[in-house]
């Protein structure tokens, strides 16, 4: 996987634990910096869209059963069109 995730700074952290957040989440992929009001909004995209994805590989990977594909074969070009789709 490929982390993408948000943090939050408050009043009560300073810019220097700030910047070794970011920098600590940086290095293993993406950090955004948002406000604390909109870590709903992140967990609900970051943390339940990923079922989403899958839900849609499982829909796609039964579809190539249907025309023929065994399930393997099916799920994996399934799963590397997604990925391929989205980089």
């Amino acid at each position: 996987g490929e982390l993408a995730a948000a943090y939050a700074p408050n009043a009560a952290c300073s810019a220097a634990d700030a910047a070794t957040v970011g920098s600590l989440l940086g290095a293993l992929g993406t950090a955004f910096k948002v406000k604390e009001a909109d870590l709903d909004a992140v967990t609900g995209l970051s943390g339940s869209g990923p079922a989403y994805v899958f839900q849609f590989i499982e829909a796609l990977s039964d579809g190539g059963v249907r025309a023929g594909l065994t399930r393997p074969i099916a799920t994996a070009l399934a799963a590397k069109t997604v990925r391929g789709a989205a980089t």
